[in-house]
């Protein structure tokens, strides 16, 4: 598995308004890292492999990255902003 890669697919998915089954289906990194599942399946997998993360602040600014469970997500930009203003730190502390 090229990591690099799989990394840049990774960074791709958070982008706009995070995770999504289309943007899934277009990271073939991704989908190998996850078994190769149907999308569906995937999606959920990912998405319950970062909830399984707790509740620290890194978990939460990952959470907030992928947009994972959010019923109407903005774009990352403002999802960073959001997550820094509720925890008093700076957008650049909530880098991923």
């Amino acid at each position: 598995m090229d990591l690099e890669r799989l990394r840049d697919n990774l960074k791709y998915i958070r982008r706009g308004r995070g995770l999504t089954f289309a943007k899934l289906a277009e990271c073939p990194y991704v989908m190998e890292a996850l078994g190769d599942l149907p999308v569906r399946l995937a999606y959920e997998q990912l998405a319950e492999m970062v909830r399984t993360l707790g509740e620290d602040v890194q978990a939460m600014a990952l959470r907030n990255a992928y947009a994972i469970d959010m019923p109407a997500p903005d774009t990352l930009t403002r999802r960073r902003e959001r997550i820094a203003g509720i925890h008093g730190l700076s957008i650049d502390t909530i880098e991923l």
